[in-house]
């Protein structure tokens, strides 16, 4: 029989929060007369599709963008605060950043192609080097990455 874990009531690392983004576009033609018309919707179900302006339309992709950046902030700090340090501790993980643009300032394709290194220390702990401003999303795929290598290894 396996026990099934319980809910903690520990304080949540990010506040519940929802952010929604959508934007349907389409050029429809007139059953009528067949002239083109741009449409335009940002619900989901279309409930408000529009015959709009194409600099209208261009407004409205701006606050989409807006929208998707928050929501691309919103993966980036969940997997820094709710992903990340659970498998940092799960696989006993010491994370360390250096900047990594100095130390290869003389190759500045390689400072921007490095992602991460581990190193396993005698004493069983293992290290991971990770560039400093790293987007955690980045981070974390390539930790995971590493470690997927090292148990490979064993």
């Amino acid at each position: 029989m396996t026990s099934i874990p319980q809910a903690t009531t520990t304080s949540p690392a990010l506040p519940e929060q929802c952010i929604v983004a959508s934007l349907t576009a389409e050029v429809m033609f007139d059953p009528e007369d067949g002239q083109p018309h741009l449409l335009a919707s940002t619900l989901g179900n279309l409930a408000d599709l529009q015959v709009i302006s194409p600099r209208a339309l261009l407004q409205m992709v701006n606050r989409q963008r807006a929208q998707l950046d928050q929501i691309e902030a919103l993966a980036q700090e969940y997997a820094a605060k709710v992903l990340t340090p659970p498998f940092l501790d799960e696989y006993g993980i010491d994370l360390e950043e250096i900047d990594a643009a100095s130390l290869f300032q003389s190759n500045p394709k390689l400072a921007a192609g490095f992602h991460a290194f581990a190193a396993r220390h005698v004493d069983g702990r293992t290290l991971v080097v990770v560039p400093t401003g790293q987007k955690p999303t980045v981070r974390l795929a390539a930790i995971r990455s590493l470690v997927e290598h090292m148990q490979d290894q064993k």
